[in-house]
């Protein structure tokens, strides 16, 4: 039968499971008002016939394309295939492809894509923000497909948004300040960039609890990589007086600092404790296990896919919507040493 699959038709479907082909239309569809029952049986007639529903008729007719695009960072990076998975799974589920889109942390790349919506072949888009908010608004309000955001930028914009209700970094440095640490430090990339806003957390952390912003302590890298963190090793075990605690703007500068650090026969915890933001799953791997702070990533992918595909198909009748959720800390071994008995 799966020989003939491409030459299946919906009446074929149809006649298979008993039911009239304008309800197999609604199912594919995904129209809601279908008995579960009748829903069973032709999902049961499409998985024996093999059928494939032609997206690109099905384009043609409803005026739509059937693809949303993510926007991120850069791949590379192991925060964002979780990120993709969660949203991919949201999209398959109600027969949407995923175009994923790298804007490298360059605000003038991830504008651009904004700009250039229109050209995508896409319904929507999810992004995460790192440009300037005014310019961002800017090009959002005037976007040609609905725009979902992780990340929050304030009012005044046309997309819904999925974001934290408190910085990442603010629990690292509560950890780190809660265990003692009096000498921090920060090793982090561009503070332009999405991410650079984790720096902001450092310094009002620091500010909150009368502590003193000692720039010598800061270590700014070309990117956001594991050997960012190598050279902020280098950095801070070069410092008159080396730093007691250190928050890394994510994972993979922790790994790559603890590895730097270690190396150089700097001992973490006991000398320097470190805390990552990110909870990738490398943080388990690593010898010592990273302390970090989770973004429910996948959570954050889920919900953001769900707004999105509500807002194609509400368009701009329901108001828009943002949803908050709680970041959680996790502490290992990089920070506090933690009995695996």
């Amino acid at each position: 039968m799966n020989e003939k699959s491409d030459h299946v038709t919906i009446a074929d479907v149809a006649k298979l499971a008993g039911v009239a082909k304008s309800t197999v239309s609604r199912i594919i569809n995904d129209v809601p008002g279908v008995k579960p029952v009748t829903r069973t049986k032709v999902l049961k007639a499409i998985e024996e016939l093999g059928f494939k529903p032609n997206m690109i008729a099905r384009s043609l007719k409803t005026n739509m394309k059937y693809q949303i695009a993510l926007g991120i960072d850069d791949i590379r990076n192991p925060y964002y295939p979780e990120l993709a998975w969660a949203v991919e799974q949201v999209a398959k589920n109600s027969g949407y492809r995923v175009v994923l889109i790298n804007h490298y942390g360059n605000p003038t790349e991830e504008l651009s894509l904004i700009r250039h919506t229109n050209e995508m072949h896409i319904d929507g888009l999810i992004l995460l923000s790192i440009s300037y908010p005014q310019a961002l608004k800017k090009y959002i309000n005037h976007s040609s497909v609905p725009v979902c955001l992780i990340g929050n930028i304030g009012d005044d914009v046309n997309a819904d948004m999925v974001y934290l209700t408190k910085p990442e970094g603010m629990l690292a440095m509560e950890h780190l300040i809660r265990i003692g640490c009096a000498n921090i430090a920060y090793a982090g990339g561009p503070k332009q960039q999405h991410q650079g806003m984790r720096y902001d957390a450092y310094e009002n952390a620091l500010n909150a609890n009368f502590m003193k912003v000692n720039l010598s302590n800061v270590f700014v890298g070309a990117d956001f990589s594991l050997n960012t963190g190598i050279q902020a090793a280098e950095y801070f075990a070069g410092l008159p007086e080396l730093p007691d605690g250190v928050y890394a703007a994510n994972d993979m500068i922790a790994i790559g600092l603890i590895q730097g650090l270690i190396e150089r026969g700097i001992r973490v915890p006991e000398d320097i404790k470190v805390v990552g933001v990110d909870d990738i799953s490398w943080s388990t791997i690593a010898r010592p296990k990273v302390s970090s702070v989770s973004n429910l990533t996948g959570e954050v992918g889920r919900i953001a896919a769900e707004l999105l595909l509500q807002r194609i198909q509400e368009g701009n009748t329901s108001p828009l919507r943002k949803v908050q959720l709680e970041p959680r800390l996790i502490v290992r071994d990089s920070s506090v040493k933690v009995s695996h008995a």
